[in-house]
């Protein structure tokens, strides 16, 4: 195990040999704020590709037929292409760092019996880095927004989400899960498994339950709490 010498180099091991990445992170964890601009970032890029592409005219209609109960004036206001866009762009910085923020309380708690202690920041740097592939969809989102032939919905067009494939319509209640749950988990799931078994005492089985679990039961009780709907 090298740790990586430079933050630059850093972010190439996090895809290469995230052993190596997390070493680094640990001796310094300063360095996250690299990879948590480049996650935060990548949305610009991806969202404006889309509604410079997409014909506005058609999302409109679109929107309204799956949306039947906005208020025209609601309509109005609120269906132009740089209110969509701005609301694409925050719903993805919030939900992403919202993600980074619980990812390292679940980490720093599900790892106190470990003979090595670390701080909660050291799991937010950490966090950040193990976000890095959201950037590797938002670079897939944006060839699909700008290759694709057809017109596709927002939440369609977002392959970092389960709705990237499933393109479920707004209208279904299956729609909000689809689209929340990142379509990269198991990527998530492996970078997390490194850092736990990077910095702690746990063995291999007790690495993958801590690494797995919030994942695991957000796709378990999510559907659960639609069908109890």
């Amino acid at each position: 195990m090298t740790p990586s010498r430079n933050p630059f180099i850093a972010l190439i091991d996090t895809f290469r040999s995230p052993v190596d990445c997390f070493a680094a992170v640990h001796q310094r964890p300063k360095w996250a704020f690299l990879p948590y601009l480049l996650v935060i970032f990548g949305p610009f890029f991806f969202w404006g590709a889309y509604f410079n592409h997409v014909d506005m005219a058609w999302l409109q209609q679109t929107l309204l037929a799956q949306l039947p109960n906005v208020d025209a004036q609601i309509q109005d206001a609120w269906l132009t292409k740089e209110v969509l866009l701005a609301g694409e762009v925050f719903s993805d910085i919030t939900g992403r760092t919202a993600c980074i923020f619980m990812l390292a309380l679940w980490l720093n708690l599900s790892t106190k019996s470990s003979s090595y202690k670390h701080g909660y920041g050291k799991w937010l740097a950490a966090s950040c880095f193990i976000m890095l592939p959201a950037i590797v969809g938002d670079f897939a989102s944006y060839l699909n927004a700008v290759f694709n032939t057809s017109p596709i919905l927002p939440n369609a067009a977002d392959l970092n989400s389960l709705n990237g494939l499933l393109k479920l319509p707004l209208n279904s209640p299956w729609s909000a899960f689809a689209t929340s749950i990142p379509l990269l988990t198991p990527w998530y799931i492996a970078l997390s498994y490194a850092v736990v078994g990077a910095w702690t005492d746990y063995d291999r089985a007790k690495c993958i339950i801590v690494a797995s679990l919030p994942w695991i039961m957000t796709i378990l009780l999510w559907p659960m709490l639609i069908i109890a709907a």
